[in-house]
């Protein structure tokens, strides 16, 4: 399964993959009403899924792991994950069963949204050997509590053989399930709902001390157009400024983007840590790199430009209808950071 043989895989994702359909419309309907769409558009979703889209746009060694239905929304997954240099060779296929979609009303003057979203019907995916050897081989592990049976293997092997954990915390995602798998993250990124839920606190800067302290070693909170608050591995805060659109056309996979974003440059930097190191960072385990001590030694000017670099991407995300569509090319996302 493992697609990039004797290389390092940047990211393994564990999560759901969708299919998102678009429509644009004036005003949410409130009753019985007939209202012509604006504009519509179809593109590929889920959290962990559009992550690994936006790394794998911009250069990462990105596989997915999750279980989707044969028919032809489960076909469409498939080649949009490929669109975007995603591997889905992690992905099982359930005859005779659905693949989740989602409808997601957006409205034009503000971007809000109003999702209608339908489960997967296929079961869930199981742990198999081939998973454990994508995970001993690659940097990052990223999930957003989605599968947990199969996530809490991951994250047992990830812990086993020094990949690092990566955890998105959407808004309205939080449950006192998730806390246990918050703490054992290595790599916390949350929305403001996940983290006033998960720390009691609503300042924005205690909540990410708060999951630093609660173990993470880089904490983040995003918190939209206000831009987001981080602790690095040794204590340091960080705030990191937003960068201001005159205009949002659709915030949908802005946060999904902005993790993408932020494990891409977060990878190069292992990576360029990892080529300068001798085989005494080897696992004696798995023998892959020992991807926790190599993020110990980032410097705070190559995480605060991942940091950057991922807010620009979210920014740029908004000014297009999807989640995958509207991503920013690196010459757009150059241009807008100076």
């Amino acid at each position: 399964m493992n697609a990039f043989p004797n290389e390092v895989i940047d990211i393994v994702g564990i999560g759901a993959s969708t299919l998102d359909r678009f429509i644009v419309v004036d005003h949410f309907p409130t009753g019985r009403e007939v209202q012509q769409a604006i504009s519509s558009t179809t593109d590929g979703g889920g959290p962990v899924a559009t992550a690994l889209a936006t790394a794998g746009k911009y250069g990462s060694c990105t596989i997915m792991i999750d279980r989707i239905g044969d028919d032809m929304v489960g076909r469409y997954i498939l080649e949009d994950f490929h669109k975007y240099n995603v591997n889905t060779e992690g992905i099982q296929v359930d005859a005779d069963a659905k693949s989740g979609t989602a409808t997601i009303l957006v409205k034009q003057k503000t971007g809000e949204r109003a999702v209608f979203f339908e489960r997967a019907t296929a079961t869930e995916p199981e742990f198999l050997e081939a998973h454990k050897q994508l995970i001993e081989s690659a940097y990052i592990l990223h999930i957003n509590g989605r599968h947990r049976k199969l996530m809490r293997s991951a994250m047992a092997v990830a812990k086993e053989v020094g990949t690092i954990i990566s955890l998105d915390g959407g808004a309205q995602r939080y449950d006192e399930d998730m806390k246990p798998i918050t703490e054992a993250s290595h790599i916390v990124i949350v929305a403001r709902d996940y983290a006033e839920k998960y720390t009691g606190t609503t300042n924005l800067e205690d909540a990410c001390r708060i999951i630093h302290e609660r173990g993470a070693f880089i904490a983040g909170v995003t918190d939209g157009a206000n831009g987001s608050y981080f602790v690095w591995p040794d204590g340091t805060s960080y705030r990191c400024e937003p960068f201001s659109q005159a205009t949002v056309v659709d915030t949908t996979g802005a946060g999904d983007s902005f993790h993408g974003a932020f494990l891409y440059m977060l990878t190069k930097t292992l990576c360029k840590i990892a080529d300068g190191t001798n085989t005494s960072t080897m696992n004696e385990t798995s023998q892959s790199l020992n991807a926790i001590d190599l993020l110990h030694s980032c410097a705070h000017e190559d995480l605060e430009k991942a940091a950057t670099f991922a807010s620009a991407v979210a920014a740029l995300n908004t000014q297009g209808i999807g989640g995958r569509s509207p991503l920013p090319s690196l010459e757009d996302i150059k241009a807008l950071i100076g």
